[in-house]
């Protein structure tokens, strides 16, 4: 039996987000393309510097370009789900959506590792952060401005397409069949859903995931009038470190030491 191939994402060379694709006027300008004003050339570690030279300019592109899109003011909470593998689809289409972050409470210790095949990688490029428990996320991210809303069948939820666009945004998604615990909607700033035409009640959590937080992230760069709400600061710590993981995961340089 031969052993299985990984997924592919897209047949050919990836390009660098169409600016258009993304919501607001502003998008992702010539400028952040060529890194103009970008002070990440001149401050920081020499050996970033150095795989960063040595890197195809397509590449380079690639990397400014992410870097502009990301948000910081939009997230996604994990709590308890059973199947590895929703864990992991779900982080994927929220590095892919452009979020900067996202929250895990693992089901079971061997959880917290997402699957590398469905993830393709795309874990890499996030901020993972756990969490004891959904309630302990939920209330750690209303400290720092967030709202949090969780997703819940409900005749008091919100439709996904009615949540607030104009203030920081975390979506919470519970365990696939009992849901976020009670304790954990009590910490939370509300509830949403998406609504069903069919006789199915309800989505795969991952599939839920990528509907809600597409529909978010749009409206949240429409907000914003950008394509990305970083700061410069930001920028140049997250340029250094996505130079040094394409040096590694695309082997176009070895890593020192």
């Amino acid at each position: 039996m031969k052993k299985r191939r990984p997924p592919r994402a897209w047949f050919g060379t990836p390009g660098a987000p169409d600016p258009a694709a993304l919501a607001g006027p502003k998008g992702l300008t010539a400028e952040v393309l060529r890194g103009d004003g970008d002070e990440g050339h001149s401050l920081g570690a020499r050996d970033w510097q150095f795989y960063w030279s040595l890197l195809t300019p397509e590449r380079k592109a690639r990397i400014l370009s992410v870097v502009g899109a990301r948000l910081n003011s939009l997230t996604v909470v994990l709590d308890r789900l059973l199947d590895p593998h929703n864990t992991a689809a779900i982080l994927r289409s929220s590095e892919g959506l452009g979020l900067a972050r996202a929250h895990v409470i693992p089901h079971e210790q061997e959880d917290a590792l997402a699957h590398r095949r469905v993830t393709q990688d795309a874990h890499k490029w996030l901020d993972v952060e756990l969490h004891e428990s959904g309630a302990a996320a939920a209330l750690a991210l209303r400290a720092q401005g967030f709202q949090v809303w969780a997703g819940h069948l409900g005749d008091e939820a919100l439709l996904y397409t009615e949540l607030p666009a104009d203030r920081p945004l975390a979506l919470l998604f519970g365990n696939e069949h009992e849901g976020p615990f009670a304790e954990t909607l009590r910490a939370c700033t509300g509830t949403f859903r998406i609504p069903m035409a069919g006789f199915t009640q309800s989505l795969n959590v991952s599939v839920a995931a990528g509907i809600a937080l597409a529909q978010v992230a749009g409206g949240r760069r429409a907000q914003l009038q950008a394509a990305g709400d970083l700061s410069q600061a930001e920028r140049v710590l997250l340029q250094e470190r996505f130079t040094l993981l394409a040096a590694r995961l695309f082997r176009r340089v070895k890593p020192a030491g």
